[in-house]
């Protein structure tokens, strides 16, 4: 069965791909279909691989325990739709989940997991260095909306 790829195809962080990478991923990614609140993984579970999202929301989310308090409590971290990616921390640095991911709504994901990457990187090592340009950018982008969050954080609490 043929895969979708059109709404990563046309999305900013794809924008490197060759058509070639798009067929050499179509061969790969495994199609993985979610029902609504059912997790993809929980923080701590061994990583696997990382997700595309096809069609659908993910929540990613942790527990945390609020100073002076003794319950854990949800902490939403971001909420993912079609054409973006989660999951690939584990994928670059091997470390277990560090989050939760569940479907907020049905959802279709497309799966690479870590050995087909692994081959991928040695028979295609172009489209896996474009794939490793992509995280990067997904990964920067991340990072400066955490930026953003600790300096609103900082704002209301000084």
């Amino acid at each position: 069965m043929a895969i979708d790829l059109s709404v990563f195809q046309t999305a900013v962080p794809y924008r490197g791909f060759k058509d070639q990478d798009w067929t050499v991923l179509s061969d790969l990614l495994k199609e993985v279909r979610v029902s609504s609140g059912k997790a993809i993984f929980k923080e701590n579970d061994q990583g696997d691989g990382f997700y595309w999202i096809r069609s659908g929301k993910i929540k990613i989310s942790r527990r945390v325990i609020p100073e002076g308090k003794k319950d854990s409590q949800e902490q939403l971290l971001t909420l993912l739709t079609a054409g973006s990616i989660f999951g690939e921390m584990a994928l670059v640095d091997g470390a277990p989940r560090s989050a939760d991911a569940i479907a907020e709504e049905d959802t279709v994901l497309y799966h690479l997991p870590q050995v087909s990457y692994e081959k991928l990187e040695v028979d295609h090592p172009a489209t896996a260095l474009r794939i490793q340009d992509m995280l990067v950018v997904t990964l920067c982008s991340r990072i400066r909306a955490a930026n953003r969050s600790f300096e609103i954080i900082r704002f209301w609490c000084t």
